[in-house]
This record gives structure tokens, C-alpha cells and sequence, in this order.
């Protein structure tokens, strides 16, 4: 066989067979004949339509009336045969398992109609001219466009039916050799190769949209598979909740009831002691007393492990904390023969005060009874980390930590070496509460041992916002720190009593503020407006201004934006200064509101001092950025070779 011949059968095999179609699944196939049954009743319409305007066009012509009869005749048996697939298709409930029978069938009725149409089209076009044969090809042409989309479910059955109804015809017309029946055999050949191909992009288009509602019901299932799993995990991690918290109030009340049964018993054989006697019940009361509190510190431990914990915070005095400490713990040392001192600050946090006194507790108990030198002391001071965190630290000159107990001491019924040399009561369970109470509250532990020296257990909380507002309203006087600005300042804080002592302190300063808690129109209209002054323009903001507000970054590039130019920016915030430099790399390279250089960041809480810092600093940092710039454009410009850009600082006050 030659190898265009062979080139020719492999192109329309191809054609006829498309990839997917020879791919798909049964319910695939099932599922595009159904598609293509919904635009069925047009195309038979079109065919009754066809033949009824062909025997009304023809019955007073040359052609026989016999002929028309019959061919009528065919052609409404086709019709009926298609409305009798389309019945017994639908009403097949394994039509998926014999889909494959139905396309054959298909693809005969396709072949019939294309067949009948084509007898058509080759001899009702011989005996006539002019507008019958006018007439004729375009009720033809009609028909096959009106059918060619329901037969495109299936490439073969589509092929087979355009060519046997159009072929015949184009070949008629051209036959005759006139101009104008060469032009209208060259347009019925571009007619032909437009359906084929566009039924061909028909098909794959229901196809991949049939794929896709598959892939999508797919997904919607698998979806409700994991809602549904998810909300019986959630359902049984509740009922496991509610088991555990029924388990906890029974254990409480069952385990203190024969302790307090003990104490009571234990109460009378007091009052009834005998010389002899007195010594056992002291050690039984001793024992009982032990087991009480081993009680207590299980429960206290399961309690956090699970998660049973409920937290109230509220804003805590250091000093009145340290002064309470100091009540409690101070006669207990003296009596061991150490000496106590607290050493507290002026500053705030927000926790719950109970769990931080529990916590505090247990690490000056074990200070207290681990520190058996003469003249020992126990120190709990408190000191400032910068300005947004206290660090409290028990201090003891006890026997130390070595450093494999340092990594261990924190472990439930786990005692160092020197817990286990000593004569002091302990379980191991103290620490672990305090590791648990500090992981509820989101609070830093770290331990610092020497051994024979002593070691320091340190908690570390963040500062409440009233200590920040506090830091903006003490203002003694004379305080050289402070520079004037006599500028305007946009400034951006959601909370209202910070914003508020910023704004004050940025005044006594003699600025000009425009403050607002979210940027809206009115505050952009407003710093607009001011931008428009000669006097500087700086822009503060908070780096987080609440639930659907953009952060103080994009802020920063929406007001360079709405100007047209840089603005010297301040960001105040709580976030480390990696994330928002990610931040900041991400909205440049996405294209998003992102100011041209990153803003002076300064962590919060600051002081007036920090912040009329930042508020300069920012000031030098765009006055140095805008001399590079135009030191640069200058060399642009001039072509000077072996010229140094000036250095770009890119300080930070933290």
C-alpha cells in the first residue's frame, strides 16, 4: 500500500477516533449520547421540516412522484426509528454495560439519514435549474446543519453522515460545469469541512465537560467524605472531652472523700492519743498528708495534659504580684533560716493571675525546699526584655542543675540528682505543672542551673497595651531625648487608647496628626489634603488594624499610591520583622499596594522615646534614599563612568 494511501486511512482514523473517545469509559460514552439526545428533537424536526418542502417543491416537477413517495417514505422511517433509539435508550437501564451497542445503532441511523439525504441531493439536482435547485441545496444544507450537532457525540456516526448527505450533492453541482455551480460545489465542500470540524471541537468540548462534572462530583464526594469523618472525630473528640471532664469530677470527689474520711478518723486518734501510740498516728498523719498532696498534683497534671483548663486573663500589677509573693513565701523562708527578697518593676502583664501564681508557687516551693545552706537565699525579681516582654525569675543558691537535669526537669515524676540526694519531700510534679500552666498561657520557661551555685527558673510574659499606653502618657520634664516635628502625621492605630496617647505625645511634639482607627476615604481625603502643604509627611501605623482592614504595609503603598510618590512610614507592631519582610518581598513581586522601600519598623510596645526615634529616623532614611536616587539619575543622565553611588542605609529601631 503506498505511503499516502497509508497517510490518508491513519488521518481519518484519527479524525473518526478521537484519542479520548477511545479512552473513555462506558458511563462516559452512555453519557454524551444522553447529551446529544437533548438537541434530538430539533434535528428530527429540521428532517420532517426537509421533506415535507422537498415533496411540496418537487410534486409538480419532472421528478416522479413515485420516486418522491418512497424516498418521503424512507426518510420518515429514519425519523421514526430515531425517536424509537431515543425511547429505548432512555428507558435501558443498562445502557451503560451496552452502551457499545447503542453506538453502533447510532451510527447506522446517522448512515441512513446521511444516505437518504444524499439520494436527495444527487437526483433531485439532475432534472432541474435555477431556483429548484437553489431551493434544494438549501433545504439540505439546513437539515444536515441542524443534525450535525447530535450526531457529534460520536465522531463516526457524525462523519458517516456528513459526507453521505453532502458528498453526493457537491459532486452533482460540480458536475455541471457552470461558474456558478463551481463556486456553489467549492462552497458546499467548505461546508462540509466546517461541520466535521467543528463537530470534532464539539465533542471535545462535552467530553472534557463530562469529565470535569464527573472530576467535580468526584471531588464533592470526597469532600463530603472528609466533612463527614471530620465531624465524627470532632463529635467523638468531644464525647472523649465530656468523658474526661465526668472522669475528673468523679476522681476529684472520689479521691478526696477517704482523705477527708482519714483526716477526720485521724482527728480523734489525735485526742485519744496515748504516749505509746502518738508517735505512729503523727507518722500515719505525715503519710496522709503526703498522699494528699500526690493527689492534688496528679489530678492538677492530668488536668493540663487534657486540656481541661479554663483561662480568664485579666491585666496584673507586677509589684502587687511580687508584694503578695513576698507576704506568703517570706515567713516560711525565715523559718528554714534563708533570707527572702523580691525585686519587682513597674509594669503590667495580661494572663490569668491564678495559674501565673500557681506557677510562681511552685517554683519558689521547690527554690525554697531545695536550698538547705546556711544563710541561703531566695531572690524572685523581675526585669524588662526591651519593651514588649517582663521576664519574673526565681533565684535560689540551691545544690544546681547538672546539664542532662536541665534538659529533664520539666518531665512528670522526674527529680535531678540533687532532688533525689536530698531530704525534701517531692514527687517530680511541680515543674511539670508549671511547664503545663506556662504552655496554657502561652508563656516563656527556661531554666539556668550551675551546680553548686544555684540556679534561676525564669518566666517570660508579654506586657499588656495599657502598659504601652502608660509609656506615652508619662512625659517628665525636661526630657532632651525628645526632638520636635513640625510635620504632619497619618496616623493608623485600631485601638482606641493607644491611639489616643500616641496622638497627644505626637502633638506636645508639634505635629500635625491626622488619626483614624482603619484608613478609610476620609482619612485618605484628609492626609491628601495635608500632603499638599510644604511640610513633611509621615505616615504611622499599626501593623495589624483589625479583621478585613489592610495591614499598615499596604496602607503605606495605598497612600504612595493615591500621592504619586514616596512617604517616610513608621510600622509599630508586634510581629517579628521577618514575617513582614516577607511580607513586604511578596506585595512588590505580586504587584500588590507595597510602598517603595520598607518602612522603620519599631516593635511594640515602645516608648515616646522609641517612637519620636522611628519618627526621625524614617524622616533620614527617605532624605538619604532621595539624594541616592537623584545622585543616580544625575550619572544616568551624564554618562560618567567609574561614579559610586552613594550608600543606602537601611537602619531599624527595634
Amino acid at each position: 500500500m503506498p505511503a499516502s494511501r497509508r497517510s490518508l486511512i491513519s488521518f481519518l482514523k484519527n479524525f473518526m477516533m478521537l484519542p479520548a473517545s477511545r479512552s473513555v469509559t462506558a458511563r462516559t460514552l452512555a453519557k454524551l449520547v444522553l447529551a446529544s439526545m437533548k438537541l434530538l428533537p430539533v434535528a428530527l424536526a429540521a428532517q420532517f421540516t426537509g421533506i415535507a418542502s422537498l415533496l411540496a417543491t418537487f410534486w409538480h416537477s419532472d421528478v416522479s412522484r413515485i420516486f418522491l413517495c418512497v424516498w418521503a417514505a424512507f426518510g420518515l422511517v429514519q425519523v421514526y426509528f430515531a425517536l424509537h433509539f431515543v425511547r429505548g435508550f432512555w428507558r435501558d437501564r443498562e445502557r451503560v454495560a451496552r452502551v457499545r451497542i447503542w453506538i453502533r445503532r447510532w451510527t447506522v441511523l446517522a448512515t441512513c439519514a446521511g444516505f437518504i439525504w444524499g439520494v436527495a441531493g444527487a437526483v433531485f439536482l439532475v432534472p432541474v435549474s435555477g431556483i429548484l435547485q437553489v431551493v434544494t441545496i438549501a433545504v439540505i444544507v439546513a437539515v444536515t446543519f441542524a443534525s450535525w450537532p447530535v450526531y457529534s457525540s460520536w465522531m463516526p456516526a457524525l462523519t458517516f453522515f456528513t459526507l453521505l448527505s453532502l458528498a453526493p450533492m457537491t459532486i452533482s453541482v460540480a458536475a455541471q460545469y457552470g461558474v456558478s455551480q463551481t463556486i456553489m460545489a467549492l462552497v458546499l465542500l467548505v461546508v462540509t469541512v466546517f461541520i466535521l470540524y467543528s463537530g470534532r471541537r464539539l465533542n471535545e468540548m462535552m467530553l472534557s465537560s463530562i469529565l470535569m462534572d464527573d472530576e467535580n462530583r468526584r471531588l464533592v464526594e470526597r469532600l463530603k467524605r472528609e466533612v463527614n469523618r471530620t465531624e465524627a472525630a470532632r463529635r467523638a473528640t468531644q464525647e472523649e472531652s465530656e468523658s474526661r471532664a465526668r472522669f475528673f469530677a468523679a476522681a476529684n470527689h472520689d479521691l478526696r472523700q477517704p482523705l477527708q474520711a482519714m483526716g477526720i478518723y485521724l482527728d480523734i486518734l489525735k485526742r485519744r492519743a496515748t504516749p505509746q501510740t502518738a508517735p505512729v498516728i503523727e507518722q500515719v498523719a505525715t503519710t496522709m498528708g503526703v498522699i494528699s498532696t500526690l493527689v492534688e498534683q496528679v489530678l492538677e497534671v492530668t488536668r493540663m495534659e487534657f486540656g481541661r483548663l479554663e483561662i480568664h486573663p485579666e491585666v496584673i500589677g507586677i509589684p502587687a504580684l511580687l508584694q503578695e509573693v513576698d507576704r506568703e513565701f517570706r515567713p516560711i523562708a525565715e523559718k528554714k533560716g534563708l533570707r527572702f527578697r523580691v525585686r519587682p518593676i513597674d509594669a503590667s502583664v495580661r494572663t490569668d493571675p491564678l495559674m501565673l501564681r500557681r506557677a510562681l508557687k511552685n517554683l519558689i516551693t521547690n527554690a525554697i525546699r531545695y536550698t538547705d545552706k546556711p544563710q541561703g537565699e531566695i531572690v524572685v525579681a523581675a526585669r524588662r526584655l526591651g519593651h514588649a516582654r517582663v521576664s519574673i525569675g526565681v533565684y535560689d543558691s540551691g545544690p544546681g542543675l547538672s546539664k542532662a537535669d536541665c534538659t529533664k526537669i520539666f518531665e512528670t515524676f522526674y527529680r535531678g540528682a540533687a532532688g533525689k540526694a536530698s531530704t525534701a519531700s517531692g514527687f517530680g510534679l511541680g515543674l511539670s505543672i508549671v511547664k503545663g500552666i506556662c504552655r496554657q498561657l502561652d508563656i516563656g520557661l527556661s531554666v539556668g542551673s550551675r551546680l553548686g551555685r544555684g540556679s534561676v527558673f525564669r518566666l517570660v510574659l508579654d506586657v499588656s497595651e495599657a502598659e504601652q499606653v502608660r509609656l506615652f502618657e508619662e512625659a517628665p520634664a525636661g526630657r532632651s531625648a525628645i526632638r520636635p516635628f513640625a510635620g504632619t502625621v497619618a496616623l493608623l492605630e485600631d485601638n482606641a487608647f493607644v491611639q489616643t496617647a500616641m496622638r497627644d505625645a505626637l502633638e506636645s511634639w508639634g505635629s500635625s496628626v491626622v488619626s483614624e482607627e482603619q484608613p478609610t476615604e476620609a482619612f485618605w481625603s484628609a492626609v491628601e489634603a495635608a500632603a499638599k502643604e510644604k511640610s513633611p509627611l509621615v505616615l504611622i501605623s499599626d501593623y495589624n488594624l483589625g479583621e478585613g482592614a489592610p495591614t499598615g504595609l499596604a496602607a503605606a503603598g495605598i497612600l504612595e499610591k493615591r500621592l504619586g510618590r514616596a512617604v517616610p512610614a513608621v510600622l509599630i507592631t508586634a510581629v517579628s520583622r521577618d514575617l513582614i519582610e516577607g511580607d513586604f518581598e511578596r506585595d512588590r513581586t505580586s504587584g500588590r499596594d507595597a510602598p517603595k522601600s520598607l518602612p522603620v519598623i519599631l516593635q511594640k510596645p515602645c516608648s515616646a522615646e522609641a517612637l519620636n526615634e522611628a519618627l526621625h529616623a524614617s524622616l533620614e532614611r527617605f532624605a538619604e534614599t532621595e539624594k541616592t536616587e537623584t545622585a543616580v539619575d544625575t550619572i544616568e543622565s551624564s554618562g560618567a563612568a567609574g561614579v559610586e553611588e552613594p550608600d543606602q542605609s537601611n537602619g531599624t529601631v527595634n
